[in-house]
């Protein structure tokens, strides 16, 4: 079976690292959290008074703290450890990644590099690693993805259509609900819950 993992929001959390760097840059931008159920730091933090969504600090946000997060945020506890154990029951991995594509800040080329080198650095075993634009049906199709771990309202609900998505939980993500759509708190339940996710589809 081919598995597909998102790398922003699934190996890492990224959620709290938006709220966690998001909260100081944002005060000292004279904002404040707003809305914490935002998917990214745009729609966290807005100017205070201000209910409107403020869009224009994000960029600035990230040209300050990307490569930062691309090389010091850690992988979510036991990443490594089950997607080693996915590896030696016959699993394949396809990890996923849009980070080439949201940055302005850093070439691809070196973007590529570092997420390699941070995905060795953490042993983080992986079979391919797919950099693109987006991540939706038609991308999981062309790689035969049969079981999906993501974190994207959006590309859950597109790709849910289609293959079975693990949902890794965030406040964004709550209302992602749906018949092929498994919610999970972490990698190990993650993990105790895939032998029933797959007797579930096989049963459908």
């Amino acid at each position: 079976m081919n598995i597909g993992i998102v790398i922003d929001g699934v190996l890492t959390n990224l959620e709290q690292f938006q709220f966690n760097y998001g909260s100081k840059f944002y005060f000292e931008h004279e904002m404040e959290l707003k809305n914490p159920r935002g998917c990214s730091v745009g729609e966290i933090f807005r100017r205070h008074g201000n209910y409107l969504t403020k869009f224009s600090e994000e960029p600035k946000f990230w040209n300050r703290y990307f490569e930062y997060y691309l090389l010091k945020e850690v992988p979510r506890p036991f990443a490594s450890e089950i997607i080693d154990h996915l590896r030696g029951q016959g699993y394949r991995i396809y990890l996923f990644c849009t980070r080439t594509y949201l940055s302005n800040c850093l070439t691809k080329e070196k973007i590529m590099k570092e997420t390699k080198l941070w995905l060795i650095e953490h042993r983080i075993y992986f079979d391919f690693l797919i950099f693109s634009d987006m991540i939706n049906s038609e991308l999981i199709k062309k790689y035969d993805i049969e079981l999906f771990l993501d974190h994207n309202p959006d590309s859950i609900f597109n790709i849910s259509f289609h293959i079975p998505v693990v949902c890794f939980h965030a406040k964004y993500n709550e209302l992602c609900r749906g018949e092929n759509i498994y919610r999970v708190f972490s990698w190990y339940d993650f993990y105790d819950k895939l032998d029933e996710m797959l007797q579930l589809e096989l049963s459908v």
